[in-house]
């Protein structure tokens, strides 16, 4: 099959390559599976609940292992036991901490996790130090504001109606970040003026590619534009760990990273919304008379592809960013070497990429198709992704000398 192939599958479900059938299920690093699926099942956590999640399960890995720095240097390190028991009991412990609501779910999963380790001394200095890594890093995300809710709209007088939805990612964009030193470290450039070309080119572009009724987007441009549209880009991760050679710490790191990539990415695109607070291209297209630029010109009835724009500003492209954070981690994780990624949906196409910048280029191109991005948000939002993943991968957990 050639890179980035669509192809028709009728019903088949999301595609998981993760596991050669002979490798053992201790290879195969499930424990970071497990919990990252129990990590799904918590309702109302913060955005970075997954980061909190797989960077505790590494921590303690890593104290266990030694190969690598830690994110926190009070975190336990040298430590003895089953680092399937560490993983285990650091992720539960991020989870009842916040997802309190829900802990009685998660204590079922932790006491199957830990029974699987046969050996009780091995287990319970495993558990110590699971528990102690968590600790740590609830003490020091603690004043994040990852949890803080978005405000709701004010009302402009009493008895006006106002919308009733939060504003989307005002908060986002004020959370301390997990790789950037602030929030606005990678902020994007300001958006063209209105009266440039780019702004008439990249206008009229989204306007005749991005629309409900185009004529001039193939079907299968089509299929990009929707195939990403509400799905999140680290659907490509759990077909990434558990690779023979890898080992339960290397795939534990590989996460932590890719999460706090992730986490940052929102930071930044919220940071660069509400900084700059650029019209979307339903109002733009419908609202040309008034841009000032010539080479524009309005349509009342223009929809996106996708239907809904979503409820908040559009510089830079956020889908965009946060694939290019994701696939810039994956690059530097598996350089050359990188598997294929491959995703499939019932009644829908699959979808191949060979390499982690088809990825990025993928999600990336989605946007403009699907009418909610023009081409100069999405340039900035893959190029600030991208950079935040080598950001990421640059600042933390580097191998420590000596240590194969």
């Amino acid at each position: 099959m050639s890179s980035n192939q669509v192809l028709g599958m009728g019903a088949v479900a999301v595609l998981a390559m993760a596991v050669s059938p002979g490798v053992s299920a201790g290879v195969i690093n499930g424990v970071l599976s497990q919990w990252n699926l129990q990590a799904e099942a918590c309702e109302d956590g913060p955005i970075d609940l997954a980061a909190m999640v797989n960077v505790a399960m590494f921590e303690a890995v890593n104290g266990i292992a030694g190969k690598y720095t830690p994110y926190l240097p009070q975190s336990p390190s040298g430590g003895r036991g089953s680092m399937d028991a560490a993983a285990a009991s650091a992720a539960h412990d991020v989870l009842v901490a916040l997802c309190p609501d829900q802990a009685e779910m998660f204590a079922g999963p932790l006491k199957a996790s830990l029974a699987e380790v046969k050996d009780a001394a091995a287990r319970d200095g495993g558990a110590r130090l699971g528990k102690a890594a968590a600790a740590a890093l609830i003490a020091a995300r603690a004043d994040s504001g990852a949890n803080l809710r978005d405000p709701v709209f004010d009302a402009q007088a009493p008895g006006l109606y106002v919308p009733t939805l939060q504003r989307v990612g005002v908060n986002i964009a004020r959370i301390r970040p997990w790789v950037m030193t602030r929030p606005d470290e990678l902020r994007s450039p300001p958006p063209p003026a209105l009266d440039s070309e780019t702004w008439a080119r990249d206008f009229n572009e989204i306007k005749r590619m991005g629309g409900k009724k185009s004529t001039d987007r193939t079907a299968t441009e089509a299929d990009v534009g929707k195939f990403w549209g509400g799905r999140s880009v680290r659907i490509v991760l759990p077909q990434l760990v558990g690779r023979p050679g890898r080992t339960l710490v290397d795939d534990a790191r590989f996460l932590a990273l890719a999460e706090m990539a992730w986490v940052d990415s929102y930071v930044a695109m919220m940071d660069g919304k509400y900084a700059y607070n650029f019209w979307r291209p339903i109002t733009a297209i419908r609202n040309a008379q008034s841009d000032g630029n010539a080479a524009t010109d309005p349509d009342a009835d223009w929809e996106p592809l996708l239907g809904n724009t979503p409820p908040h500003p559009e510089y830079p492209c956020g889908h965009c960013l946060s694939a290019g954070a994701v696939g810039a981690v994956i690059e530097a994780e598996f350089g050359d070497d990188a598997p294929p990624i491959v995703l499939a949906e019932e009644d829908s196409q699959l979808r191949r990429f060979d390499t982690p910048r088809e990825y990025i280029d993928d999600v990336s191109e989605s946007r403009l198709l699907g009418g909610v991005h023009y081409r100069f948000s999405v340039d900035a939002g893959r190029d600030a992704g991208m950079a935040l993943g080598k950001l990421a991968v640059a600042r933390y957990f580097k191998p420590v000398a000596g240590k194969p």
